[in-house]
């Protein structure tokens, strides 16, 4: 595990730096390949800077309702660059939101617009796994077998590396320009990226050691992934006997 990079007297944290690395690869891929679904690049940077923006700043103002004694004695705290003083699904709800405005506004296509996001966010998932690793969140449970790694006192599955791997799978799955995506209706490629996502998350959480339980051995981020599954599945097939219509 390497969550601090020291260059010279800088002292960089590797997680964050991955996931930006990840952030504009992803978005370079998906630029490149915006044409294919009817999307121009500028329309697609544009509205992946404002919700990034956006969800940053939900996500802080969030954390700061929650926990406004974590900032009474030092409100310059508000503009730390710790992740841990966000709220994820606060910044996730004003990102999507923010996306979805700005949509609205230059009349993007709602399926196709997500259809040219897609490969950004698979590359993103790859840059997210390695950013586990680099921190040592997401561990696994423990185990006795020979690739097992030492984190937390105990030897445990990689599974920031199991998760990195099946994110690259996904991503190779569905690298642009397939043929298999080039003539399926507006939104198959997302929500076929959102299956084979949900269905490696399925099969990953059950080596994962720092999992919510909720009955059953079933884990809350098992449920979740269970919903997109079916969501998505069941919309593929909504749209694919459209377009046969």
């Amino acid at each position: 595990m390497l969550p601090t990079l020291q260059v010279g007297p800088l002292a960089i944290q590797l997680p964050g730096l991955l996931i930006l690395a990840g952030l504009w690869l992803g978005l370079s891929l998906a630029e490149r390949h915006a044409w294919r679904f009817n999307v121009k690049p500028t329309d697609l940077f544009n509205l992946a800077l404002i919700a990034l923006l956006a969800g940053i700043i939900g996500a802080r103002l969030a954390y700061v309702v929650r926990y406004p004694a974590a900032f009474a004695l030092s409100p310059m705290s508000i503009f730390s660059l710790n992740p841990g003083l966000l709220d994820p699904l606060a910044g996730l709800a004003t990102a999507v939101l923010s996306g979805l405005v700005y949509g609205q506004r230059k009349n993007l296509s709602f399926w196709s617009t997500l259809d040219a996001l897609t490969p950004a966010l698979a590359v993103l998932l790859v840059a997210q796994g390695l950013a586990n690793l680099a921190s040592g969140a997401a561990f696994g449970a423990p185990t006795s077998l020979p690739w097992a790694v030492e984190l937390w006192g105990a030897a445990r599955h990689p599974t920031q590396v199991y998760e990195t791997l099946a994110a690259g799978i996904v991503l190779g799955l569905i690298w642009p320009g397939k043929g298999l995506f080039r003539s399926s209706a507006p939104g198959v490629y997302f929500l076929t990226f959102v299956a084979l996502s949900s269905g490696s998350r399925l099969f990953l959480e059950a080596f994962r050691g720092d999992s919510q339980l909720l009955w059953a051995g079933l884990r809350s981020t098992q449920l979740a992934a269970w919903l997109a599954l079916a969501a998505s599945l069941l919309g593929i097939t909504y749209k694919l006997q459209r377009k046969q219509t």
